[in-house]
């Protein structure tokens, strides 16, 4: 089961990381001061982006252990 929620784990994040990776790289072509100082916000996005998917995770986790249990309870 750890296997199984290690493999998943690292394929999402495998995932996230396909297509956030090159959309934090990117750079304006223009050179203005704007875009150099906004680039550094696309690794905070993808920061609290991974945060979020391993709450949400966490929170599935728990809500199939506790449905397991009561199932376990009832019979």
């Amino acid at each position: 089961m750890i296997r199984l929620w290690a493999a998943r784990g690292l394929t999402s994040l495998a995932l996230f990381l396909a297509v956030v990776g090159p959309l934090v790289g990117q750079e304006s072509g223009s050179g203005s001061l704007g875009a150099q100082n906004l680039r550094p916000f696309g690794f905070v996005f993808a920061a609290y982006a991974l945060a979020w998917l391993m709450v949400l995770g966490w929170i599935v986790s728990v809500g199939r252990r506790l449905a397991r249990l009561d199932r376990a309870v009832r019979d």
